[in-house]
């Protein structure tokens, strides 16, 4: 019944707007990137990634010359593919071109991706076989149906989408606890001394041994909480609320580029169908 028991497509209709516009946003990221970490001459030479992969990683551009424009003509069709999934024209080729163009991307120099990255990927793939253009997309227009009425579906690639989520959640907590700085309580404080990555370094006060030991246990409950209490409705709602403020935290902190807008957006999937359609019809104002 909770796979197969049709629902609105209110959910994976938001999903699609939101992660169409963060894929833009890091399509164009990637722009001012390419001469260093994806070009003939890089960091990582478009013939040595070649020779080094061999080949095991899916990407387009295996079959591409080794050319940086290679990359920039594959980035081009892309941001192309990210506009039509964005506004659901033509969605399942949309979507499919935009899988198989971001993996060929990302693959070309996995060393800079994060584990949203990934996530991200895997969630693309799951969106391949969903309705998430049942409504506010030109196809459902062209089919002669109002923007705000929403199609039903059966929700078994949303409910992949949620256990994905709660694998990632729970997988965090795994690896986390293998290590002693989160078990000991310390593990909060070192990222905010590695300039690569912290944005906003708190005031000495909130630094205080017992508040570091209450951010990192406080983490770690937190996801454990995301893992497993999402799938209660009693919990589901304040749960998100949390959710999407522990990440806000992270992004003001911490500079993980998209991780955080990407957690976030992935946790919108766990909103019921009528509260996915009130959030649509105030974005259509």
């Amino acid at each position: 019944a909770v796979f197969h028991t049709e629902q609105s497509t209110a959910p994976l209709v938001l999903f699609r707007i939101l992660i169409g516009g963060l894929l833009l946003v890091n399509a164009l990221l990637l722009i001012p990137l390419t001469d260093d970490y994806y070009s003939t001459d890089g960091v990582w030479p478009t013939r040595s990634w070649k020779k080094q992969l061999g080949g095991r990683r899916f990407s387009i551009l295996h079959w591409l010359p080794d050319s940086t424009w290679s990359f920039r003509i594959v980035l081009l069709v892309h941001v192309l593919a990210c506009l039509l999934l964005l506004v659901g024209w033509h969605f399942r080729l949309a979507c499919v071109v935009v899988f198989l163009t971001l993996v060929s991307l990302q693959h070309r120099n996995t060393m800079i991706l994060s584990s949203g990255d990934s996530l991200l990927r895997m969630l693309l793939f799951l969106t391949c076989f969903s309705s998430a253009a049942g409504g506010l997309s030109v196809d459902h227009w062209l089919a002669g149906r109002s923007p705000l009425e929403f199609d039903r579906m059966d929700p078994w690639p949303l409910r992949l989408m949620q256990i994905l989520l709660s694998i990632v959640y729970l997988r965090t907590v795994y690896w986390k606890l293998r290590g002693s700085l989160w078990r000991n309580g310390t593990a909060a404080w070192y990222p905010l001394w590695v300039d690569a990555y912290v944005r906003f370094r708190p005031p000495r006060w909130l630094l205080h041994p017992r508040l570091l030991r209450i951010a990192t246990w406080g983490t770690l409950c937190e996801e454990t909480a995301l893992g497993i209490g999402l799938w209660i409705h009693e919990l589901r709602f304040p749960l998100l609320v949390t959710g999407v403020v522990l990440h806000l935290i992270f992004d003001l902190i911490l500079n993980l580029q998209l991780f955080s807008w990407i957690m976030i957006i992935s946790l919108l999937l766990f909103l019921s169908p009528a509260e996915a359609e009130s959030a649509l019809r105030w974005l259509w104002g």
